[in-house]
């Protein structure tokens, strides 16, 4: 089973905009961007994200110097740097989605897209339909004291532990 986060835009106020704008964001790793981390960036629009990746790669070879055993370290620091943003490229995702005005929906789950899409629809659409019921009024106790517990006995009253002597 694949879990997803669900993000959909705050500002649609249309079921239909909204539900043509949801987002589905895989948990786990992104193979892709394993392979591919710039393209996997701007495939998904994440312009910021690019920008700090591209700085953070070209600023390697700086960083560990020019000789073959620093340029040997640095090849090591961007493999692990692509595997740790591969593990995270789809937080970054939602994160990114937050930012653009997006709101967390829920999860979904399922075998595959098609599945986990299902059955969060199938859950979201009837709460979305739904109008929104008014809180009802809290009933006040009309009389002083009707629904006061007193917390002391009166003078003259017996109390053996909590409860007074009937």
């Amino acid at each position: 089973m694949t879990v997803y986060s669900v993000y959909e835009p705050a500002d649609a106020a249309d079921l239909e905009a909204r539900t043509g704008k949801v987002a589905f964001v895989k948990d786990g790793i992104a193979w892709l961007a394993l392979f591919v981390p710039i393209l996997w960036l701007i495939y998904h629009r994440m312009w910021l994200e690019l920008l700090v990746f591209l700085v953070i790669f070209m600023s390697l070879p700086v960083i560990f110097g020019s000789g073959p055993a620093a340029r040997e370290i640095a090849g090591w620091a961007s493999l692990c740097l692509t595997v740790l943003f591969a593990l995270e490229a789809n937080d970054l995702r939602g994160w990114a989605l937050r930012r653009r005005g997006f709101r967390f929906a829920g999860t979904a789950w399922g075998r595959d897209l098609v599945e986990a899409e299902t059955r969060f629809f199938s859950r979201w659409l009837p709460e979305q339909e739904k109008p929104s019921a008014p809180i009802p009024a809290v009933a006040m106790p009309t009389q002083r004291g009707a629904g006061i517990v007193p917390t002391r006995p009166a003078r003259g009253d017996e109390v053996i532990g909590s409860f007074p002597r009937s």
